[in-house]
């Protein structure tokens, strides 16, 4: 069920390789080799609203000081329709499972759709997918780490763009697309999309406690969490290691510079091909900003 792994600690997880003790920080300063100008890189859960800085100043004011913004990608109106028509697929929902398996999802989707499930018919499986872990995120949301405001990705690109920072992207979204709604064939979308909704308690479980671990910023727990989970369900190589080798060239270009920002999921940050483990590998100086 890589899916499901993708919506749940994609948005969640942070763990880093260091060496020795592992370290309680979201928050990172980046220096190029031989120089002295501080750039700053930030692991988000995409979840949570702008109004997190309120609280969370050391980032608000990393943000704020940065005269370049670094996002994953922003919203363009302009291919919506091509996102959209990504989205959609030739085959039909109700004929990729069989009638039990296809009654269990009206059942659990349909309150929070709040409309037919047969409208959702010729959206890719990802889709639904997406929707109803997410809910399951939100749901399980502690009321002390519940933030308002818009997502706090498209805030730093919004605000930042207002503030007249120079915003750098690292993909558009119809790169993102691909990687969300082609990386497996559509039969393999719904049945994790079955399996997930079988194993509702599970995804329950593992999402009160990444969430709890990212609140805490306990990186440990949470690296644990995202081992125990690629060895149940496997890798996420296209959509972590890939996608971070291909960013690196981009990063060097904006902290060469220095006085940036960069936001990215926070599960970028661990693994054997973290974005801080390349950086180091590259001769940046990388450590906790807190």
């Amino acid at each position: 069920m890589r899916r499901l792994g993708r919506f749940l600690f994609g948005a969640l997880l942070v763990g880093v390789a260091l060496q020795g003790k592992a370290q309680k920080a979201l928050l990172w300063e980046v220096k190029a080799p031989g120089s002295e100008k501080v750039s700053h890189l930030f692991g988000t859960y995409h979840l949570v609203g702008a109004t997190y800085l309120d609280k969370h100043t050391e980032v608000k004011k990393s943000f704020e000081e940065a005269r370049t913004v670094v996002v994953e990608t922003v919203i363009d109106s302009s291919r919506l329709m091509s996102f959209v028509m990504a989205s959609m697929m030739q085959e039909s929902l109700k004929k990729l499972v069989d009638s039990a398996e296809y009654h269990l999802l009206k059942q659990e989707l349909e309150p929070l759709l709040g409309f037919d499930l047969a409208q959702m018919d010729n959206f890719k499986p990802v889709m639904l997918a997406a929707t109803y872990s997410l809910a399951l995120a939100q749901k399980n949301t502690p009321e002390d780490f519940s933030f308002s405001g818009d997502p706090i990705d498209q805030y730093f690109a919004a605000e930042g763009k207002k503030r007249g920072k120079e915003i750098v992207t690292l993909e558009d979204m119809l790169e993102q697309a691909d990687l969300l709604f082609n990386t497996e064939t559509v039969q393999e979308q719904a049945e994790d999309l079955v399996q997930m909704v079988v194993q509702k308690e599970e995804a329950t479980a593992a999402s009160r406690a990444l969430i709890k671990a990212y609140k805490e910023k306990d990186l440990q727990k949470m690296e644990a969490l995202g081992q125990e989970w690629a060895q149940e369900y496997g890798g996420m190589e296209a959509l972590l290691d890939e996608r971070n080798k291909k960013w690196i060239p981009r990063l060097k270009e904006v902290f060469e510079k220095g006085d940036a920002f960069a936001a990215v999921g926070a599960l970028h940050l661990t693994g054997k091909n973290s974005l801080l483990k390349l950086l180091r590998e590259a001769g940046y100086t990388v450590r906790p900003a807190q």
